[in-house]
């Protein structure tokens, strides 16, 4: 890990969760490293098997400081929930986002989020991938349909691409939450606990490049499963901040 005594300003802090991804890490670090509002890079090896914890190692002895980039190893495979749970532990930004280490987002529109955040009472928004052409498995947009279905009924938004990956969200908030989940689950827990809180989530549009299964992408069926039960859970049992 890299350590400091670096004052951040009120730009973003990304959180970059990393299994075995060899092939984009420097990519999307490049990428991220470029963009005027993003002062912090919280990178956090969730237990790769591949070439990722020899690259970062070469990364933390360069000692970047434009932006701050703070490298985390967990011995093992925790769980990309685990992993932002970590990350939050480092990060010194006014907004907080996660950032997946592939290339299916592109980090030139963060500044979109930060601009309308800056805008709007809560400073939450959301990017969505709706009116993108290029949307992914035909599969995966019906279950993120049923998602957005079910957050929107329970939690009364009118969300409508609720597991993007941009979530850009004030420190202090995410800080308020207290999120317990490990998995993928995080994001349901995550939009439960600030519906449950009443924080309004304004949305705006990104793309999308959508990678295959056997290109190293992740999420499975049984996530959607398991979204619901935290979800319903969550509004059942009133568990808020």
């Amino acid at each position: 890990m890299i350590k400091n005594n670096l004052k951040v300003k009120d730009g973003v802090s990304l959180i970059i969760p990393v299994l075995n991804e060899e092939k984009t890490l420097l990519t999307i670090i490049e990428k991220c490293s470029a963009q005027t509002v993003v002062e912090q890079l919280v990178i956090v090896n969730d237990g790769s098997t591949d070439n990722t914890k020899n690259i970062l190692n070469k990364i933390s002895k360069k000692n970047y400081t434009t932006p701050l980039i703070t490298i985390l190893h967990h011995k093992h495979n925790m769980g990309k929930g685990a992993a932002i749970k970590t990350g939050l532990s480092q990060v010194l930004s006014k907004y907080v986002m996660v950032q997946d280490a592939d290339l299916e987002y592109s980090p030139d529109e963060i500044k979109y989020l930060f601009e309308a955040a800056e805008k709007t009472k809560n400073g939450i928004v959301f990017g969505t991938r709706s009116h993108y052409k290029r949307r992914g498995y035909l599969l995966a947009q019906i279950g993120n349909c049923y998602l957005n279905k079910m957050f929107n009924l329970l939690f009364r938004y009118h969300l409508t691409d609720s597991y993007t990956c941009y979530k850009l969200i004030p420190r202090i908030v995410w800080n308020k939450l207290n999120l317990r989940s490990n998995g993928f689950e995080i994001d349901s827990e995550l939009i439960a606990q600030l519906g449950m809180n009443h924080y309004l989530i304004s949305e705006v549009p990104i793309s999308y490049s959508p990678r295959k299964y056997s290109e190293g992408k992740k999420i499975k069926w049984y996530d959607l499963f398991k979204a619901t039960v935290v979800a319903i859970k969550i509004r059942i049992y009133n568990r808020c901040i």
